[in-house]
């Protein structure tokens, strides 16, 4: 980091700090809301400097950086109640002109070890600027460590305050699967014991009661949000360009909890696939349509049974033109490269996990990521994507192809074309003489199309002179999930005797 390269400014993962004769204390706060919010880098001997309001920042580097390095080593103990910064985390770098800074590299946290505090109070990111955890930031730090949030038992809560037909139903539902047959015709207290729906206060007066999980699944609804005021879950049909919604399910309509939202919001969805075939090797047609079908019930799954119930946020299914997006209170408990790639799991609310489970959706494996991602290959639409922060997860799933993804606003029909082909072709790169050919474009038609768009960083090129060529680059992660995917897809033609 040389002192006459411009610095770039302070962000959400980076803060600088003079720190020129001495540790100043604000750097704990920093290392707290690193450490509680998603990790960042702190960087020691930068000065700010305020020109009319005109913030820039320039490397002065660090008088003693041995001594401040050993300040912050002899104080962390004290300062910060849970650190993930290890002897590898803290640098010297080389400022120019015979001087140093020191780099603190800082990870997040586990959400077992959150809130970590900084003198005995918590801080979170947000922007550039850390800010003392309250309030909402405050509990969504301890409830996002919990993996238990749905066990706590209800007092003042019995039978009455559930939908008994919604039980009924459920009852019936799961006892015409094989492995449950015996709970047909089940007592109604005793299923609803081994459902988890009531369970004994194990840790209190060892009474019987409704669990949190109980209530939120099975609830009447003024009964839930008695409980949770919050408590709010929405399906929006904004697929129509002339209507503000076309349709809408919504709790605060209606008498609704999360198992009579599920089936009213698993039905509309799948009302909205559009019919896919693909062809076969053998030119058989292959319906994909039941692809897509079982990832928007997975998402929706997911949205339900990992949220985080008690932040005053809603749960929202938006059925847009191009996508579908499901959005859900609480940060992920897996990380976010681990979704589309792995059968990791974790779980915040067991008994609403264990209640979607029996139903056989929401497999615990953990592979409804793998499946949601699957369902894009043999569509042929864009990837989906999952993000992630203290506050809220949200996952989109596309009904549409890369080029189709982006408003006309974004690309034109010319720069849509080109991403057309270059996405058929099976390495994704092309020359641009083969996209000339692919799409009858003329050389200087294609080189402006091609700039546009490597000025919008929608595709990028390889190589140099003739061997130059352009196509869109996927991350690790998707080509992980590409490979998954390509494998299950196998794997269920051989069960299927498709090489006999």
């Amino acid at each position: 980091m040389n002192s006459k390269t411009e610095l770039p400014d302070e962000d959400e993962k980076l803060e600088y700090k003079a720190c020129f004769n001495k540790l100043s204390n604000d750097v704990w706060e920093t290392v707290s809301a690193f450490e509680n919010t998603s990790g960042g880098k702190i960087v020691l001997g930068v000065d700010e400097v305020n020109n009319s309001g005109n913030i820039s920042y320039v490397s002065k580097g660090i008088k003693n950086p041995h001594k401040i390095v050993e300040q912050f080593w002899s104080n962390i103990a004290n300062k910060i109640s849970s650190s993930t910064i290890t002897n590898g985390s803290v640098t010297l770098q080389d400022a120019g002109e015979g001087r140093q800074i020191i780099v603190i590299n800082v990870p997040e946290a586990r959400d077992n070890k959150k809130p970590v505090m900084a003198d005995g109070k918590p801080y979170v990111r947000k922007g550039s600027v850390d800010v003392e955890a309250k309030g909402e930031d405050l509990v969504a730090l301890i409830t996002n460590a919990s993996d238990d949030l749905d066990t706590e038992i209800l007092k003042n809560y019995d039978l009455s305050d559930l939908n008994l037909t919604d039980v009924a139903e459920y009852q019936k539902m799961i006892s015409s699967r094989d492995k449950y047959r015996f709970y047909d015709g089940m007592e109604l207290e005793t299923f609803l014991e081994q459902i988890g729906v009531i369970s004994k206060d194990y840790s209190g007066d060892g009474e019987k009661g409704i669990t949190v999980g109980g209530l939120l699944f099975f609830g009447k609804n003024n009964a839930i949000v008695h409980k949770f005021p919050g408590f709010q879950l929405e399906y929006i049909d904004q697929s129509s360009v002339t209507d503000r919604w076309k349709e809408r399910i919504s709790t605060v309509m209606d008498d609704l909890n999360i198992f009579s939202f599920f089936r009213e919001t698993l039905s509309v969805l799948n009302a909205t696939i559009e019919d896919r075939f693909a062809l076969n090797a053998d030119m058989s047609r292959t319906d994909t349509s039941g692809t897509m079908a079982v990832a928007l019930r997975e998402a929706l799954v997911n949205m339900l049974m990992h949220a985080n119930y008690y932040e005053n946020h809603p749960l929202i299914v938006h059925n847009k033109m191009n996508f579908y997006e499901f959005i859900n209170p609480g940060k992920m408990k897996i990380p976010v490269e681990a979704f589309f790639t792995s059968n990791m799991t974790a779980t915040r609310n067991p008994v609403i996990s264990k209640l979607f489970v029996q139903l056989g959706f929401g497999e615990r494996a953990g592979t409804g990521g793998e499946t949601i991602f699957h369902s894009s290959v043999v569509n042929h639409c864009r990837a989906p994507k999952i993000t992630t922060n203290e506050q809220e997860t949200k996952l989109v799933i596309w009904k549409v192809d890369y080029a189709d993804s982006f408003s006309g606003e974004e690309i034109n029909e010319r720069g849509r074309m080109v991403l057309k082909v270059v996405m058929s072709s099976p390495k994704r790169f092309l020359s641009k003489r083969e996209i000339e050919e692919k799409t009858g474009l003329t050389r200087s038609q294609a080189t402006e199309v091609l700039k546009d768009l490597m000025g919008k960083q929608i595709i990028t090129k390889q190589g140099n002179s003739r061997s130059t060529k352009y196509g869109v680059k996927a991350t690790a992660t998707q080509l992980i999930a590409q490979a998954e995917s390509r494998a299950a897809a196998l794997r269920s033609m051989f069960k299927l005797g498709k090489f006999d």
